[in-house]
């Protein structure tokens, strides 16, 4: 089929203004935490570290988790979000050893006794948490995991507060934006066993508009670096370990779904390079993350 110049000036005309309008389309972002909403979230996390010196290794580990966020109206002016952990996996693989763990296992390994259990997280009128409570009953006594009471930390109440807290955009600009806006964010990430803490500093770039899971949402680029505060000393089973960040840094992609007022997806990239002392021996450790959060349900509560 031949076109006429006509109907080939008309097509070309339209496939302007559609790409006009793309480029003036502009949004207001609003992060909220949803009243009356129950969201489904599925996690996937995956770490590779590189460790060398006289004893090299090399380990990866994957770490999978499903949880359910009810959320209510709480007092005069907060809301509650009661969490709830519905599946949740572990795999270590070190080369020499490698262990799993998970949920749906029945042999007392640490997910077995966090699934089904729930915490409390309050927010205040701006959505800042100001308390989170339960989060002691989650793992139960951290003495009885063995070798691997330190997970127990990932579920501590200011463990817990911080994880929450980065699923968030860090900084939501009080203006409109259009497509290639950028703006600045910084977050102060407290590490755990002592390891002082990690500075992301980064910028947010809105790249454009498109449809997750059949939802209109604002495509967010975010990149920066990470430092931490200089060498930090903590001891871990017996031995004294002497710890520095060095060269990291962090990109990723936020789908921001406004309606909702919560990221639909976000998918991060962390590379980070760490210089280590023990018993006398140097060594430097390369690690690089992957991070995907996805919100997979979302339901009205029934009143």
């Amino acid at each position: 089929m031949k076109l006429t110049h006509t109907a080939l000036a008309a097509i070309t005309t339209v496939a302007l203004t559609l790409a006009a309008s793309a480029e003036t389309k502009s949004i207001k972002l609003k992060q909220t935490i949803p009243v009356g909403k129950r969201v489904v979230q599925s996690m996937v996390m995956n770490q590779k570290m590189n460790m060398g010196g006289a004893q090299a290794m090399n380990m990866t580990n994957k770490m999978n988790m499903d949880m359910t966020m009810e959320i209510t109206k709480h007092k005069e002016d907060q809301k509650k979000a009661t969490i709830k952990y519905d599946k949740a996996s572990m795999l270590i693989d070190a080369g020499v050893f490698k262990q799993e763990f998970s949920s749906e296992n029945e042999d007392g390994n640490p997910f077995t006794k966090l699934i089904g259990k729930s915490f409390d997280v309050i927010y205040d009128k701006d959505d800042e948490i100001v308390e989170v409570n339960g989060a002691d009953k989650l793992m139960g006594d951290a003495a009885d995991l063995g070798p691997m009471a330190g997970i127990a930390e990932m579920f501590s109440g200011d463990q817990l507060k911080e994880n929450l807290k980065q699923g968030m955009l860090q900084m939501v600009p009080d203006k409109a934006l259009k497509i290639g806006d950028s703006w600045p964010f910084n977050m102060d990430v407290p590490m755990p066993q002592g390891m002082g803490n990690l500075v992301f500093k980064g910028e947010y770039t809105l790249r454009k508009f498109a449809q997750y899971d059949g939802t209109e949402c604002a495509v967010i680029e975010m990149e920066g670096t990470l430092e931490g505060d200089g060498k930090q000393e903590l001891e871990m089973q017996g031995q004294k370990i002497a710890m520095e960040f060095k060269e990291s840094d962090f990109e990723g992609e936020i789908y921001f779904d406004n309606k909702l007022g919560l990221p639909r997806k976000s998918d991060t990239l962390t590379k980070m390079t760490m210089e280590m002392a023990v018993a006398g021996q140097e060594m430097k450790m390369d690690m690089t993350m992957t991070m995907v959060n996805k919100i997979t349900k979302v339901e009205d509560l029934k009143k």
